[in-house]
């Protein structure tokens, strides 16, 4: 689908008619269209008339949000912009009807002409507003998703290495410094065998074998801080930092649509001359600003793009008052244009960066997600690694090298205290090395648990495993290819999801195969597949699909 016709989409969908609609349609209900000229009583007097004109416009858009509710399928598409159509055609009577009903006379000029403008004036600015308003919806939904999970990760890789680092001081550093407290004890104090068998033992029993019994105990892992809720500065921050000029092209065609109908209504086909030229200074102008250098500053770069297309609205207009002047025509209502180029080429240029925001944050933020998600994995993989390892370790090794040690000494009460020093030495020297040493990699079936526990730190999330899933994926391409069917099917839930509960599910599938089911609240991107899910249908079987409101990829490892 391209980028237009997504528009499009946006244009009469859920967010057709929003209040924005009504607030962003005010300053046209003060344009030359609306009143000015036709308003008898100075400019207090017109303000007073658009103002209530404004407000009876804001009902009928509510009875088009009504009615809209009721209306689905392919004619919801006719039924927005029917109503648009009605809504800008009926501006004018309803400034004549609001100038009757404050007693202000009102003049009704060319009214068919004025219909005509203002239902093109509405057409396009309501369908500009509802696309904008569809994307800053979306662009703020998947932000503050991912956003959320992504601090959630970040204080998950906090925490994960915050107990690996108290785990090592636990079971590492406390022991080994009792033990070398003890070593120079000895030494310094001369004592003999059967004492420092005592003191051995005494080690084993007070200091090694309760430090082994908390290692082996703590299983259950810290659980991550609340994410920090986004905030509006920090969305409007990454929307501003991410503008640039709106688009020639696009915006001159819309800027035409607008200004066209009303300088014929005005000025007959004389005014096609004058717009023309005005076209191209458009097109030359904004060509132009898309080339001036935007600070990164996002205040700073939003107050450009404001000034840019101040200058270039009245640069345009200038150049049509010339050209109403040059042949004799009334050149003061050119002078709209200068406010009016503003409002649209600002918009285009929102909804264009939102177009562009919205993939660019989604695929930073998931990355950013996923690294973290990785991290964390790796941190807990290791720490539930070291924590059996050293457990064994202690429990096994340091606690029977000291009993050793201590029947060795209290085996040889003829030898001194240099001997009694040295054999304490020996023994705390070999656990050293032991703590000190290098441990086993961690299976694989160890860092699919340990991905999981880090998703459930990011999101809510529910797993279950199936009987024999484990010992499947002590294959090493089966557990890698796991590992990535869950991150890509975890990214996606989140930012494609409702916020809802996910949940996750290995099972059986096949003689040797893993089955990995990952469901979500939420409805399928009518983009289709990603590259993630299309790298994934290369190592097996992918199969996305909506049921009764919630999305489900299935995808089957050989």
């Amino acid at each position: 689908m391209t980028t237009f016709r997504r528009s499009v989409v946006r244009s009469y969908g859920p967010n057709a008619i929003t209040w924005w609609t009504w607030l962003l349609s005010l300053p046209f209900a003060l344009t030359v269209m609306s009143g000015l000229q036709y308003v008898t009583g100075g400019p207090l007097a017109v303000l007073a008339v658009a103002a209530l004109q404004h407000a009876i416009l804001g009902g009928l858009l509510l009875l088009g949000v009504a009615v809209l509710r009721l209306i689905r399928g392919r004619g919801r598409a006719l039924a927005v912009y029917a109503i648009f159509g009605v809504v800008g055609a009926v501006r004018p009577l309803l400034f004549l009807e609001a100038g009757g009903l404050l007693g202000i006379p009102v003049a009704p000029g060319d009214l068919a002409g004025r219909m005509l403008v203002n239902l093109v004036v509405c057409v396009v600015v309501f369908a500009l507003t509802a696309v904008g308003v569809d994307l800053v919806r979306e662009h703020r939904g998947v932000f503050r998703r991912l956003r959320a999970a992504q601090q959630a990760s970040e204080r998950d890789v906090e925490c994960a290495a915050e107990r690996l680092r108290r785990l090592r001081s636990t079971a590492v550093d406390e022991v080994l410094s009792a033990m070398e407290e003890a070593a120079a004890a000895a030494a310094e104090e001369r004592l003999e065998p059967r004492e420092a068998a005592g003191v051995l033992r005494t080690l084993a029993e007070d200091v090694v074998r309760p430090a082994s019994h908390r290692v082996y105990s703590d299983e259950t892992a810290d659980g991550a801080p609340d994410a920090e809720p986004l905030g509006r500065g920090e969305w409007s921050r990454s929307v501003i930092g991410g503008m640039r000029a709106a688009p020639p092209l696009s915006t001159a065609l819309l800027y035409t649509a607008l200004v066209v109908p009303f300088g014929l209504t005005l000025f007959g086909p004389s005014s096609l001359l004058p717009l023309a030229t005005g076209l191209v200074v458009l097109l030359a102008a904004g060509a132009a600003a898309t080339l001036v250098p935007l600070p990164s500053r996002p205040s700073l770069r939003l107050a450009t793009l404001v000034l840019l297309s101040i200058a270039i609205g009245v640069l345009v207009a200038l150049t049509s008052a010339l050209g109403l002047m040059l042949g004799g025509l009334d050149a003061s209502s050119a002078w709209f244009e200068a406010l009016t180029y503003p409002v649209i080429a600002l918009g285009v240029a929102l909804v264009a960066s939102l177009t562009l925001r919205v993939r660019s944050d989604q695929a930073e933020l998931e990355e950013a997600l996923q690294a973290n998600v990785g991290t964390a994995a790796r941190i807990r993989a290791e720490y539930d690694r070291e924590r059996a390892s050293l457990a064994r370790l202690l429990h096994a090794g340091v606690q029977s090298e000291l009993i050793a040690g201590a029947l060795a000494l209290t085996a040889a009460p003829a030898a001194g205290p240099e001997t009694a020093a040295l054999r304490i030495a020996e023994v705390v020297g070999r656990a050293r090395d032991a703590l000190r040493g290098g441990h086993e990699e961690p299976q694989a079936a160890d860092e699919v648990r340990a991905l999981v526990e880090s998703w459930s730190s990011a999101i809510e999330l529910r797993a279950r495993y199936g009987d024999d899933v484990w010992e499947r994926l002590a294959d090493p391409s089966r557990a890698s290819a796991v590992v990535d069917a869950v991150s890509e099917g975890l990214a996606n839930a989140v930012r494609h999801g409702d916020g809802s509960r996910v949940e996750v599910e290995l099972r059986p599938s096949g003689p040797d195969g893993v089955e990995v089911v990952i469901a979500s609240g939420g409805s399928l991107d009518t983009r289709g597949p990603g590259i993630g899910l299309r790298q994934l249908a290369e190592r097996g079987t992918v199969v996305l699909r909506e049921l009764s409101g919630r999305v489900e990829l299935v995808v089957g490892i050989p």
